[in-house]
């Protein structure tokens, strides 16, 4: 992870929860064990745990887009790395967990921004599709990603709800993109159905806000709809992801 999303995503946990009151989640209801890698917080994730906190955020994310935000069926966007691959199907999992009718969910991997072209049809077939760009895979070759799905989405007008990964809204591409494509900031200021997921590590809170790009190209958080206590096994492997990898 470079230092420009290790500080994105810090940032994006503090500011956007700060003034916000949390309205609702469920604290546990029985006691949990503590996490027994604990004393671990200091060293940088091996590719194995990467999986392991792909699999947690996933499974609250898919959770919240099914039982919050009522998503029927969700097309995912990502790159071909495997980190964002195993947070795709864990998110993909939890969601045909919920609703078992056949074409409910697919994932959608693109290597270069040409494919999002190819793929436009498939991915608009959807009450939601959710950008999940991150992983391995280099920071300008995630937003060229971005960019590209995002044009298909604007030059269909796609009216289904759009979701992005916290490696997607906490480095403002959105902001980037707008300034660069006037046909995109155009579809994105008019949309009202459009959600984020942040992390706030201080709190240990997942947060699913509703968002918006405002008129003067700036992303903003309308409100929290979700918020989720992390356990410490979640929160530490969170933390860890945000040591810097030599």
């Amino acid at each position: 992870m470079n230092t420009t999303l290790k500080q994105a995503l810090l940032v994006s946990g503090f500011t956007l929860t700060s003034s916000i009151a949390f309205a609702m989640g469920d604290k546990p209801t029985t006691e949990i064990s503590p996490d027994p890698y604990a004393n671990l917080i200091e060293q940088p994730l091996n590719l194995g745990e990467h999986f392991a906190l792909r699999t947690y955020t996933g499974q609250a994310v898919g959770l919240a887009l099914t039982n919050q935000l009522d998503i029927k069926s969700l097309n995912i966007v990502q790159n071909t790395s495997s980190i964002c691959t195993s947070l795709a199907a864990a998110i993909g999992a939890e969601a045909v967990a919920h609703n078992r009718n056949n074409n409910v969910y697919l994932s959608i991997a693109l290597n270069e921004p040409a494919d999002a072209a190819k793929q436009a049809t498939r991915m608009m077939d959807k009450d939601a599709v959710a950008l999940v760009f991150g992983g391995q895979t280099p920071a300008p070759q995630n937003y060229a990603l971005a960019k590209a799905t995002l044009s298909e989405l604007a030059k269909a007008n796609y009216e289904g709800a759009i979701f992005y990964h916290v490696a997607v809204w906490a480095p403002k591409m959105l902001e980037k993109i707008a300034a660069e494509d006037a046909a995109i900031k155009a579809y994105l200021s008019a949309k009202q159905n459009m959600f984020a997921l942040t992390i706030n590590p201080n709190d240990g809170m997942m947060l699913i806000h509703q968002v918006a790009l405002q008129a003067n190209g700036e992303q903003a958080s309308v409100k929290v709809l979700h918020q989720a206590e992390m356990n410490d096994s979640w929160l530490n492997l969170f933390k860890r992801s945000l040591i810097q990898r030599n």
